[in-house]
């Protein structure tokens, strides 16, 4: 790197005075330096700039433009996300005929044949463990499906879903603002 590349990175980071080249004669009256504050706070804004939305890019990858859509999934992410629905219905002690409704025609737009519909439709109207569930979630973006999921499958409504979803969403690690966007994106304001 030459002594002019120096002096140049020298003045746009720390404000510094460029230093004269080492083959260049001396001035005879050198003007006193006057006192800049460099691009340090120009460049730290911009880095900043570029860190947030890099950031912010980043956590809309996280987010499934339709989270609760199984067509894009694979067999073993469809079959994990009805039983989360299953354990979600079942929450609050019984799965009635509306939450199973919606499992059901959730689990009518995946991709699997009607013999892994028919053998994932049993295992809906078994208990499920959720510490055993949330154990088989590798992702983040698993873990924000898994969530959204439950979500679409209970009744916003009622009190104990409510506490369900927020101690699923303590659970799974999600971050808050995950937690809201996907709330609102379902209709429901905790």
């Amino acid at each position: 790197m030459t002594q002019a590349t120096l002096g140049l990175l020298k003045r746009l980071f720390a404000g510094a005075p460029e230093a004269p080249a080492p083959d260049a004669a001396p001035a005879a009256d050198p003007a006193p330096p006057k006192s800049r504050l460099g691009h340090e706070p120009t460049l730290h804004a911009m880095l900043g700039r570029q860190i947030l939305d890099a950031h912010l890019r980043n956590r809309h990858q996280l987010l499934d433009r339709a989270p609760t859509d199984f067509r894009t999934a694979a067999a073993d992410e469809t079959h994990l996300l009805v039983l989360a629905m299953s354990a979600a219905a079942q929450a609050d002690g019984e799965l009635d005929a509306i939450e199973r409704g919606r499992i059901r025609s959730r689990l009518g737009t995946s991709s699997l044949d009607e013999e892994a519909r028919s053998r994932l439709e049993q295992l809906v109207d078994q208990p499920q463990c959720l510490e055993e569930l949330v154990r088989r979630i590798d992702t983040p973006r698993l873990a924000a499906r898994f969530y959204a999921v439950s979500l679409a499958t209970v009744d916003k409504n009622a009190p104990i879903n409510r506490s369900y979803l927020r101690y699923l969403a303590q659970r799974l690690g999600l971050p808050a603002d995950l937690v809201v966007r996907l709330n609102r994106q379902m209709g429901l304001r905790l």
